[in-house]
């Protein structure tokens, strides 16, 4: 479950991703910023589940 979980994440990720270079260098700047926004909490959460990984030692 866990690894299904981590392969949705970095799939959304590559999406998100995806979503934000196009914005950028179309200058759509509505979608850049949601784009923004949304990669900006996933580095937030991938951080935030880092280090609980790291102070529970699960490996």
């Amino acid at each position: 479950m866990l690894k299904s979980r981590f392969y949705s994440f970095i799939l959304g990720t590559i999406i998100e991703a995806w979503i934000f270079s196009i914005a950028f260098f179309q200058a759509q700047w509505f979608w850049f910023f949601i784009a923004s926004f949304l990669l900006g909490r996933r580095i937030y959460v991938a951080y935030k589940v880092d280090k609980f990984v790291k102070l529970s030692k699960i490996k």
